[in-house]
């Protein structure tokens, strides 16, 4: 960057250019005297809450609700702080920020990290969410008036709700408004609507409403003809939808036999699926594939799997001794 120059022989005169000087001195003094107000000097280009929280100082909603997801879920340089998410998202929400409002209301609903549960405010922020156009704020609130929680229960108003959400592509709420077609919670009965529904809210990424769907299809519950084919094919949405009961579900049907059976069975494992634990100890003690046999990842799954209550894992173990060390 080029340096400022005067030249003291120009047009402008001695006394002009002092004039100029004391102005630009005048200039720097100012502008130290606003970053030492503000805070701005102690600021790295990585002290990006610090510039959320200016932000949010002058109304920025975006970042005063950004402040509260980062307390709220932390990150490698913030720690979990529910009540600092709790003043943020208020503060979002003040300024008519719709998803700081549902952050807000969840906050309340819950009573996670230590905010006193308050089911009152929970429904009056969801309201303000849902007035302000954010459709899980419009799905909280319905379950709130199918609950009765913080308000009266109101089925009919729940169903308005979920029918809205359900619309525009929430899948929550296709699967509760499925539920009460299913039941007949306040509608006519009708199987075949709830099972539109259902695969509505399926295909939206619900999987609750996959896994709702394979169990109709697996138990030929409902009136529903029994069909493995449709149940797995459901199953397997909501396993990879991370729907753990539906990895579990997969794994019993199938065999591992494929990387995506493998996939399923450490998924429904690692969150402690018996079922999945025990099928990896079957596939490392049994598998054809003789380079893939592993005895002591077949015992490490079999011992989780036991350790879980799943029955055949423990006798699987005892073969093992009884056998001299080996399957």
């Amino acid at each position: 960057m080029g340096k400022l120059k005067f030249n003291l022989n120009s047009g402008l005169g001695i006394v002009t250019t002092i004039a100029v000087l004391l102005l630009i001195l005048f200039a720097i003094s100012e502008r130290e005297v606003i970053t030492k107000t503000t805070g701005l000097d102690a600021l790295t280009d990585e002290d990006y809450v610090s510039y959320y929280k200016k932000a949010c100082e002058l109304n920025d909603a975006d970042a005063c609700n950004e402040l509260g997801l980062l307390y709220d879920h932390g990150d490698k340089k913030v720690s979990i702080d529910k009540e600092k998410a709790l003043t943020y998202y208020g503060l979002a929400c003040e300024l008519d920020n719709a998803t700081a409002c549902n952050n807000l209301a969840y906050l309340y609903n819950t009573g996670e990290g230590g905010i006193e549960k308050h089911n009152g405010y929970a429904f009056r922020y969801y309201k303000k969410s849902c007035d302000l156009g954010d459709m899980i704020g419009c799905y909280n609130l319905g379950s709130m008036y199918y609950h009765g929680e913080g308000t009266k229960p109101s089925k009919y108003r729940a169903k308005k709700l979920f029918e809205k959400v359900c619309e525009q592509g929430v899948g929550a709420g296709c699967n509760d408004l499925a539920y009460m077609y299913a039941h007949g919670i306040h509608v006519r009965k009708d199987i075949y609507k709830a099972i539109s529904l259902y695969n509505d809210g399926c295909d939206y990424g619900e999987a609750s409403a996959c896994n709702n769907l394979a169990n109709m299809y697996a138990n030929g519950s409902f009136g529903v003809a029994k069909d493995a084919l449709k149940a797995e094919q459901y199953f397997s949405k909501a396993c990879d939808l991370d729907d753990i009961i539906s990895c579990n579900k997969l794994v019993s049907i199938r065999k591992i036999e494929s990387k995506v059976d493998f996939d399923n069975a450490k998924k429904a494992c690692s969150h402690n699926g018996a079922t999945g634990c025990y099928k990896l100890g079957e596939f490392y003690a049994t598998t054809d594939e003789k380079e893939k046999r592993d005895e002591d990842k077949a015992l490490h799954y079999f011992t989780k799997a036991c350790d879980l209550g799943q029955s055949q894992a423990c006798k699987r173990i005892g073969d093992f001794h009884k056998n001299g060390n080996k399957f």
